[in-house]
This record gives C-alpha cells, structure tokens and sequence, in this order.
C-alpha cells in the first residue's frame, strides 16, 4: 500500500533505518569511539528525524519504498533530484536549503562509507540561492546601539505612570540589554533561571547553559558586562517583584524565572520577541527581531576588529568541540563575550564624546 503522509515519524521507518539511527545515537563508553550522533542535541536530533521523515514519505508516496533496502541504495541521483523538486516547489528556498542539509546529515550518519558529495554539491547550491525571507541588513542596527537603547529604557522607566508600566519597561531594556551582551538564542533567553542559568560569580554575574541546552549540544558561558550588574540587581531585587507580588497566589512557579510578564507569570519565548520587536520598532523606526541580535554582534566585531573574526563561533555558541575540551571551550567563549562587549563600549564611549560639544 503507497502511503499518503508528508512525513514518515521515526516508528514507521522501515526497521533497518529505524536500528541504524538508533545505534548511532547510543551513548558510548569511556574507552569506546564516539557514535555519529551521540553528541547531537535533542533539538538537532529532531530537525534531522523530520527531513528524513519527508524524504521517506516522498518515497513511500512514489511507490519506491522497499523496507530491505538500505538508506544508500534508495537514496538514488534520480530521486534525490525529484525529492528536491518536490519541495522547493512547496516551501521557501532558505527552508528547502535547510530540509537538504538536514537530510544529508542524517544520510551521513545511516550510509557512512557511501560518497554523498554530490548532494553536498546540491546542499551548497540552494543555500547559495536561497533568498531570505527578511532583508536583514536593512533591519540591522549597531550593537553599541542596541546597548544603548536597553539602558535607555531602563534609566527612563521610572516616567511611567504605574508600578506595572515601570516594571515592564525596565524589564524589555534589561532583556535587550542582556542579549546584546550575550546573544543566546530566543528559547535560551526565554528559559533562563536565577542561580541555575544566571549567576553571581563575585563581583558579576554569568550567563550558564548546559550541553542539553543549548542547540549545538555543546556547554554555553558568557560573562554579563561589568555595566549591567547594578541594572540586573535592580531588575531583581526591585522591578522583577512588582507583578511577582501582585500576583504570588497563583504564579509561585515564576520565582525562578528571570523574565516574567505584568501578570507575575514566566514570560514565553513568543512574549519577549513581541517585547524586543515591538521596542526596538519603536526606537529605530523598524523591528530588530531577537535572532538578527546575533548578527549585530558579529556585524560589530567585524567592523571594529576584523583580525579577531575567529572569536565569532565562540560568542555564538558555535565552536565544534569535544567533551575533553570543556574547560577550553568555556575559556574561549568567556574571552569572546569579553571581547566584543570592550568593543561594544569603545564605540558607545566614542559616540557620547562626540555628541557632548554639540549639546
């Protein structure tokens, strides 16, 4: 029977790609080779399972899946070709690019001795091709700037005329403020936890992820600006209580949370990226959504100290290294972060000297 569904979920695979994926992600011993993907992230994991799916799915619609073939043997020019045909025709370019390179990771990992560059050949060309779906270099703005707006909102927000609007205000200047700083991304930034994931190391404080939290899969530490401690005191030793407190009978659980909206509750990521939008809309006359917050950070080491442009996969959580080299890992993202936020501060100071003759 020719199946109907988009997208094959993982028990409907045929049971040799079902013991292939799970055999790749098995955890290892201490003395054992690592598997595949037994580092992935949960997140990985699941972008990979959903563009397999769609490929056996297209399969199985076309009549072509035989259960005892292996992923390898399937996995023809022809097809492949098809399959891609099929769905650029049905998502965004930028979308279908990231559907391909999914799938040829997954493919790796099931066939490694088969040759798949000519579907990395493919891979390269879409994403090459692929338009994006939002012109990010007209929306994109400083990050000294960003910096400044965040403060900016903080310093203003006692002009508010409730408790509520002050608290909510600071809130959004802390938020933007904070990501600038440390660009994590959205759903991080949404979960973060006071003395889990933010914490006082002595004089400031630090931005913490584990390996099971972040995308990548692999640990995340930035040092918050020296600046920002007083303002991140003030959020909780002030600011943060007023909705906590107006509403501690029916939101205990958001004590822990470090954003939370004006009805005490822990703050979404869908919520914080109507806050970033919406203030910095406000400020700059168009929106600098939450993840292009990444590509001002970069956009600024670049302009500022395009020597140090190796340090851009450490402040973005990108560098591809083993467990062994945790401590490295921590000390290159920590010197990253710190990096970047002198050079935010360099040109925020330079600008302010410049506007104090005319002012």
């Amino acid at each position: 029977m020719i199946s109907t569904r988009l997208c094959l979920e993982v028990n409907d695979w045929p049971e040799i790609d079902r013991e292939r994926w799970h055999s790749a992600q098995a955890a290892t011993g201490f003395l054992e080779a690592d598997r595949p993907a037994s580092h992935w992230s949960p997140t990985r994991r699941r972008i990979v399972e959903q563009a397999y799916g769609q490929w056996l799915g297209f399969v199985a619609r076309n009549g072509l899946l035989d259960p005892s073939a292996t992923p390898g043997a399937r996995a023809t020019g022809a097809h492949l070709t098809a399959f891609v045909a099929g769905l650029r025709d049905r998502v965004a370019p930028a979308s279908a690019a990231m559907m391909i390179g999914a799938l040829l990771r997954m493919l790796m990992v099931l066939e490694p001795d088969q040759d798949w560059s000519g579907l990395a050949r493919l891979y390269n060309r879409l994403k090459q091709t692929a338009a994006p779906s939002r012109d990010k270099l007209a929306c994109m703005v400083p990050a000294s700037e960003l910096l400044d707006l965040g403060i900016a909102l903080m310093h203003t927000c006692e002009r508010g005329a409730t408790r509520v609007y002050r608290a909510t205000r600071y809130r959004d200047g802390l938020i933007i403020a904070l990501l600038i700083s440390c660009p994590i991304r959205l759903k991080n930034l949404a979960g973060l936890m006071v003395a889990q994931h933010l914490l006082f190391d002595g004089p400031d404080y630090q931005v913490k992820l584990t390996a099971a939290e972040t995308k990548n899969g692999r640990p995340y530490v930035a040092a918050v600006p020296h600046e920002l401690t007083p303002y991140v005191d003030r959020w909780l030793q002030v600011y943060r209580r007023v909705p906590l407190m107006a509403a501690i009978t029916r939101a205990v659980h958001a004590e822990k949370h470090l954003w939370v909206d004006r009805n005490g509750r822990p703050m979404s990521s869908r919520a914080i990226h109507a806050q970033i939008t919406l203030r910095t809309r406000e400020a700059f006359g168009n929106a600098v959504w939450p993840h292009l917050f990444r590509d001002c950070a970069v956009t600024e080491l670049v302009d500022s100290a395009p020597e140090e442009i190796g340090i851009a996969p450490d402040l973005l959580g990108h560098a591809d290294l083993r467990t062994t080299r945790k401590h490295y890992i921590q000390a290159q993202g920590m010197t990253a972060h710190r990096r970047v936020q002198e050079l935010i501060a360099a040109r925020r100071h330079a600008a302010a000297g410049r506007r104090r003759p005319g002012a």
